[in-house]
């Protein structure tokens, strides 16, 4: 599996990069401001108090604001204090009421940012070290896929959040039965933090032994929702699930949305065109007729309309995915356009696969560049997606086939 931590030590450097870029500007604003007031104070005379001197309980304000150490507020508290005592020994019938009051308050200022930085550090520590944990929950419950299975191929991409954001609850899973072809889920919990990751360690739990009994999608669903159920008490949370069947010989295809997003169906050839031509890639959403709801709400709700059945050809694509993919947003605060994007990236991956010949991967990889690209910045949820692809072609043998390659790593 290929994981883009933003939430890492990548996202480590994008905060560093960031507070790095905001230094020269506050440092700029610190030297100004001084400037201004030393002037004013001691390069004219003074018929009354200078009122500008205030302004030098500014800088260790400010320093405060999202520092990393208590050593940045106590700089700039010292260093407004000298230029108070160059005001404070300025001889007028002044210096010894104004400038004294700006030096206590540059103390006091001082003092509370030095303070809250402390406090503030120390959170973030505590923070930093339960997300830390629930990482290597998530990382160690979400087994990667085998690169081929049954002959269908298999690519993750797991795109982790920003450094403040909790860790969520995405999950996915591909399992090959002796009945029922191979099972697929996908899945998104309604909640952030290790108790969202315990969830999802329990859906899955279930789903590896119950996709081998369930006779249908439907069947599996709610026994993974009464699963869910005898903990009740336990979670108050849900689960949207996307369940995916696929027989191996034919390339029959079922699908059965408990409130997921839908999968988008790439179809390698339309028309006369030739299969694999790059501009010969059409895009659909596999929309059921009405979601059955979420795991865990599933008996509140009609699940008659929550299955599609569908025929992958040759070289189709299937993409699943969670919400953070859809749900982010450009700095205008528009949401990632999939069904769109996903049409040029397509066609592009075509043209351009990826260093081992693998247009899926190059698929992949395109599409995690092009959400990050649109976002501008971490994202603020984690992201799952899942891309399925069948064989150039369909044969009885390849239900027979046992391929366990290597797993994907980046």
């Amino acid at each position: 599996m290929r994981t883009h931590l933003a939430s890492g030590t990548q996202a480590a450097r994008v905060v560093v990069r960031r507070v790095a870029w905001r230094s020269p500007w506050l440092d700029m604003s610190t030297l100004a401001l001084i400037t201004i007031v030393l002037v004013k104070c001691l390069d004219r005379r003074w018929d009354e108090p200078p009122m500008l001197a205030p302004l030098l309980a500014v800088p260790p304000a400010l320093a405060g604001i999202g520092a990393a150490s208590v050593r940045r507020p106590l700089a700039y508290g010292g260093v407004s204090m000298l230029a108070a005592l160059f005001v404070w020994l300025k001889p007028t019938e002044f210096a010894g009421s104004l400038p004294g009051a700006t030096m206590f308050t540059i103390v006091v200022i001082t003092a509370v940012a030095t303070l809250g930085t402390a406090v503030n550090v120390r959170q973030e520590r505590r923070i930093a070290t339960v997300r830390s944990v629930a990482e290597a929950a998530q990382h160690a419950l979400l087994r990667p896929p085998p690169q081929r299975l049954g002959g269908l191929g298999f690519d993750v991409v797991y795109v982790a959040a920003a450094a403040e954001a909790m860790v969520g609850g995405d999950l996915y899973e591909v399992t090959r039965t002796a009945e029922h072809g191979i099972r697929v889920i996908m899945g998104d919990v309604r909640g952030k933090g290790l108790d969202a990751v315990e969830l999802a360690a329990d859906i899955l739990g279930m789903f590896r032994e119950l996709a081998h009994d369930a006779h249908t999608l439907g069947e599996l669903a709610i026994r993974l929702d009464t699963g869910l159920g005898r903990s009740l008490g336990r979670y108050e949370e849900f689960v949207t699930a996307l369940l995916v069947e696929i027989d191996q010989e034919s390339g029959r295809a079922s699908i059965f949305n408990c409130g997921h997003p839908p999968p988008v169906l790439i179809s390698a050839a339309a028309g006369d065109a030739e299969p694999g031509d790059p501009g010969n890639r059409s895009v659909a959403l596999m929309e059921v007729p009405a979601p059955a709801p979420p795991l865990g709400l599933l008996a509140l709700g009609d699940c008659s309309g929550g299955q599609l059945s569908l025929h992958l050809q040759p070289n189709d694509q299937l993409l699943l995915y969670t919400d953070g993919v859809t749900e982010a947003r450009d700095a205008r605060r528009r949401f990632y356009p999939l069904p769109e994007r996903i049409t040029a990236l397509a066609r592009a991956a075509v043209r351009t696969p990826a260093s081992n010949g693998s247009a899926r991967h190059g698929l992949l990889d395109l599409l995690r560049a092009d959400l990050l690209k649109h976002v501008g910045a971490p994202l603020e949820d984690d992201a799952a997606l899942l891309l399925i692809q069948a064989p150039a072609t369909w044969s009885p043998s390849l239900a027979t086939v046992t391929s366990h390659a290597e797993p994907i790593v980046s």
